[in-house]
């Protein structure tokens, strides 16, 4: 009978060693709730939410844009777009950049959106914009400023230009970098580069210089600066919060390990959420930055591999394989 137990306490030993990393919460609530779907017919690679739109590029299936409230499709637009790869939406001046970057050259593609049904499209961006990895658009009065990192063979940038709806021109343009960049956040006057396995680099936006590199536990994808913390996508190693309210001396508060690799990462009040790839979706509180509570996941087999969220008014837009699904927060 020992013998019979004894095998029985390794099996499950076992399983449970299989199904966690180390570090890697327990699910144990179900605050998560999947609202709705929408379906897409390449990979959900980037969204943006603006007011009441969904907008979702479609890998090769070039882009939709969705109405959230109600669920229903607005415009699925396909002409001259080899890989839709980044989105970003300036709804009030009903304008939408599109990043395509298998394209002849690749480009920034840009469209008036006025009837969203039927996309214009406008002079496209095709300086300087081979290997874009993330990209972020505003209005600032007089034209269209546009920030991206990009990585061109060994030539890693982070610029910021403006787009006067005719002519992009260069603004700035930082290039001291030896590793890959991918996401970042601009807080203050400082832009917070992810840039792989160095980690956080802060950097001023005027002159470029270099301020302070933050080492984090994994490869730095994604980050999210709220209230002077830095919340950073580790990719095989979670996430981290830093401590940014003094940059020189900006260290690291917290991580921890999240299923698959943590590729993007948003905050909403006391929300963080991260689209942890092959881990789905993960949602934390953090009311206490210093000890982040874990509510719930969304596995990737319910929403399929995950490469984007973003968090508006307690719902999650989660960017997967399969489409976009709106997740409600019940807590």
């Amino acid at each position: 009978m020992k013998k019979i137990l004894t095998f029985f306490v390794v099996l499950i030993t076992i399983f449970l060693n299989n199904c966690a990393k180390p570090n890697e919460p327990v699910k144990i609530n179900k605050i998560l709730k999947i609202s709705s779907y929408y379906p897409t017919i390449g990979y959900a690679r980037d969204i943006d939410v603006k007011d009441s739109l969904l907008y979702i590029a479609e890998d090769q299936s070039g882009f939709s844009i969705y109405n959230y409230l109600s669920d229903s499709l607005l415009c699925h637009y396909t002409s001259l777009i080899d890989n839709a790869f980044l989105i970003s939406a300036v709804k009030e001046y009903n304008r939408l950049f599109v990043y395509d970057r298998y394209g002849s050259p690749p480009s920034i593609k840009i469209y008036d959106i006025t009837d969203i049904s039927d996309p214009l499209i406008l002079p496209s961006i095709t300086t300087e914009t081979t290997g874009i990895r993330a990209m972020k658009v505003y209005f600032d009065g007089t034209g269209y400023i546009i920030s991206f990192t990009s990585n061109d063979g060994g030539e890693h940038k982070f610029k910021i230009g403006k787009y006067d709806g005719f002519y992009f021109t260069s603004l700035i343009s930082f290039e001291q970098y030896d590793y890959e960049l991918h996401g970042f956040d601009i807080y203050d006057n400082y832009v917070y580069l992810c840039n792989e396995q160095i980690g956080l680099n802060v950097s001023d936006t005027i002159s470029g210089e270099t301020k302070n590199i933050i080492n984090t536990s994994g490869v730095a994808l994604d980050v999210k600066v709220v209230n002077n913390y830095a919340f950073v996508a580790d990719k095989e190693a979670g996430f981290s919060i830093i401590d940014v309210q003094n940059i020189e001396s900006a260290k690291v508060i917290f991580s921890t390990d999240t299923e698959g690799y943590a590729q993007s990462i948003d905050v909403e009040g006391k929300y963080l959420a991260v689209g942890s790839g092959g881990g789905g979706v993960y949602l934390y509180d953090i009311s206490d930055v210093n000890n982040p509570q874990f509510l719930d996941q969304i596995s990737a087999d319910e929403i399929g591999y995950t490469y984007k969220v973003i968090i508006k008014n307690d719902i999650i837009f989660a960017a997967t394989k399969r489409g976009v699904y709106k997740l409600l927060i019940q807590y």
